[in-house]
């Protein structure tokens, strides 16, 4: 009698078939674990806040009021995106990202409110009399 093909459960010793290998461990290691949720990006509407912050605070003093529009620009940029974020799900914090947006559009009109009083109290002087 020919003896059976390698892998074919057959095996001489045994009274029975000879079980199937074990399965394989899954990826990572992780028994029974659920696979990684996506994570949050909650980073702009963090960053919106600050710049938001930073920018009101500095836009009220003159000599530093001309540093302060940029970052005001870039807290309604990453507010509006951080709030996009937050309505399609992929981030959590839509007020941190709305407040951020809000503050920077305070800081760009103080900004420019604070030129326009600098501009209307300034006099011209005429030396051609």
């Amino acid at each position: 009698m020919p003896p059976p093909p390698p892998g074919s459960g057959y095996s001489p010793y045994a009274t029975g078939p000879v079980p199937p290998p074990p399965m394989p461990p899954p990826p990572h290691g992780r028994e029974g674990a659920p696979p990684p949720a996506r994570q949050e990006r909650n980073g702009l509407g963090k960053a919106a806040l600050i710049l938001g912050i930073i920018a009101v605070a500095l836009s009220f003093v003159p000599g530093l009021n001309v540093f302060t529009w940029p970052l005001g620009v870039l807290a309604i940029v990453f507010g509006a995106i951080g709030w996009a974020r937050a309505n399609k799900g992929q981030a959590t914090n839509k007020p941190i990202a709305i407040a951020g947006l809000v503050l920077g559009i305070a800081s760009f009109f103080t900004f420019c409110l604070i030129y326009l009083l600098i501009g209307a109290t300034s006099t011209t002087y005429d030396y051609n009399m």
